[in-house]
């Protein structure tokens, strides 16, 4: 499965992206995620909100106008009712901790083939 990670943190999250296995490329920006969204090669986009000055709900809801087939996981420090709440209507696949391990990569990958139904 093809993902890309936004953020800016690519070092801190080297082993979330080997624990999603697959394909994974690297955004800096939401506008480059934006522009190739409705077409995109990739599965799931993972958005990083941990990164300065992103705002991950209106990044989703841009992604979703964009291409509504695409799976977001959000990468937060927000406690799991707190993002419940405050991404309720966006679709989101989960979320991980703000300095994910390969453990949340691996979890977070299952959960969505388990949600497309390959596993």
């Amino acid at each position: 499965m093809q993902v890309v990670i936004v953020t800016e943190r690519n070092e801190a999250l080297h082993d979330f992206a080997q624990g999603l296995g697959g394909d994974v490329a690297w955004a800096k920006s939401t506008e480059e995620v934006l522009g190739r969204a409705k077409t995109p090669p990739w599965q799931l986009v993972v958005v990083d909100a941990m990164t300065p000055g992103m705002d991950y709900k209106t990044f989703v809801m841009d992604l979703l106008r964009v291409n509504a087939m695409l799976n977001t996981v959000i990468i937060t420090d927000m406690g799991e009712e707190a993002f419940h709440e405050d991404s309720e209507g966006l679709g989101v696949v989960c979320a991980v901790p703000a300095t994910p391990g390969r453990e949340h990569g691996v979890k977070a990958m299952d959960r969505l083939r388990q949600m497309l139904g390959m596993g």
